[in-house]
């Protein structure tokens, strides 16, 4: 097989790798790192598999992806395909297509660079939070869907369990009862008067949001419901306070019979003269002729775990976020070869 973008791209995605099934594809990827001249190790991530590691030189940026794949969705996704220039398939977007551009990136290039591959992030994020940072690297780039935009922020997530109870009554009589789902959608409306939700920030269109992830109650439409629960995610953008938003949602919530903190992780920004910033600007103005765009990435990534780690971390990558996670994942390749082309600028940047 060689290096073409599509084949490779195929390659990763045709085996499953969601959390803990990392493995399927190591051996492809380490061969490939080695064919590109990094020279490979693993590191154990316990109760999941291995991060690979990668490195060519010394003093370049660390370039961090992840190996696994959103695991949730039935019935599962097809077999991956490439139809009309747009690869299709879990994985197309998060984040496989981005691996087979660096990859193509790696083989073309000839300057310094780390590169972590992680395990398990879309589950509990192991593999970045125990990741040994390659010395010397300048900073760190982790591909994720942005369009190409790069992110030097990102948003803080807050996920909760609220459960409401009521009292059951014949579904003729709703009078009669006390429907636990009713509660449980007045409290959501409650929580969208919340006042971090007036939050702005110049990198995000949104300050903040809710996200209903799932609700379920009840049983028949002939029985008022007596319990309910609802799985939300809060998002926000840096400039609150972290603790400050979930005494709020706490206080909104604060009618249901239980409210439980499943996730929770503070926003991040990168300071403005961080040296990896100018370095991807310029990397994306000498390989597409045009000027980067910033802004701001609403979802949890690796990054939040490299930036507690102290180095300087920004999001990039190509595709759109929004048709990550869903049945109709995809990414045109014109796009992934684009995200190539300003990979390599940046691993050749004099």
């Amino acid at each position: 097989m060689g290096w073409d973008l599509a084949e490779m791209a195929l390659e990763i995605m045709r085996p499953h790798t969601t959390s803990g099934r990392e493995w399927l594809i190591e051996d492809f990827l380490v061969e490939r790192l080695k064919e590109a001249g990094l020279e490979v190790k693993l590191q154990e991530v316990p109760g999941v598999g291995d991060n690979i590691i990668a490195q060519r030189g010394e003093g370049g940026f660390l370039i961090v992806t992840h190996t696994d794949v959103y695991p949730y969705l039935t019935p599962e996704i097809q077999e991956p395909r490439v139809e009309d220039g747009v690869l299709f398939g879990r994985g197309a977007v998060d984040t496989k297509g981005q691996i087979a551009a660096l990859l193509l990136a790696l083989k073309e290039s000839k300057g310094p660079v780390s590169v972590a591959l992680v395990v398990d992030e879309e589950l509990e994020g192991r593999g970045s939070r125990l990741l040994e940072v390659p010395p010397g690297c300048r900073g760190a780039v982790v591909l994720e869907p942005t369009e190409l935009a790069i992110c030097t922020a990102e948003a803080g997530t807050l996920e909760v369990r609220v459960v409401t109870r009521g009292r059951e009554a014949h579904g003729s009589t709703p009078w009669a009862g006390d429907n636990a789902v009713e509660k449980a959608i007045r409290l959501y409306n409650k929580l969208l008067g919340a006042s971090f939700l007036k939050h702005r920030h110049p990198l995000f269109p949104r300050g903040a949001w809710v996200n209903i992830g799932r609700i379920e109650g009840g049983h028949d439409a002939m029985v008022v419901p007596s319990a309910c629960s609802m799985h939300l995610e809060i998002g926000f953008a840096p400039g609150l306070s972290a603790g400050a938003v979930e005494d709020e949602v706490e206080e909104i919530l604060a009618e249901a019979e239980t409210m439980e903190v499943l996730d929770f992780s503070p926003p991040w920004e990168t300071p403005p003269d961080a040296v990896v910033i100018p370095a991807l600007e310029e990397a994306f103005r000498r390989a597409t002729g045009r000027e980067a765009r910033r802004a701001g990435m609403p979802s949890w990534t690796d990054g939040a775990n490299l930036h507690k780690k102290g180095l300087p971390t920004v999001v990039f990558g190509a595709g759109k976020l929004e048709v990550a996670h869903t049945p109709w994942e995809s990414i045109p390749l014109a796009e992934l070869g684009e995200l190539a082309l300003v990979l390599r600028a940046l691993i050749d940047a004099r």
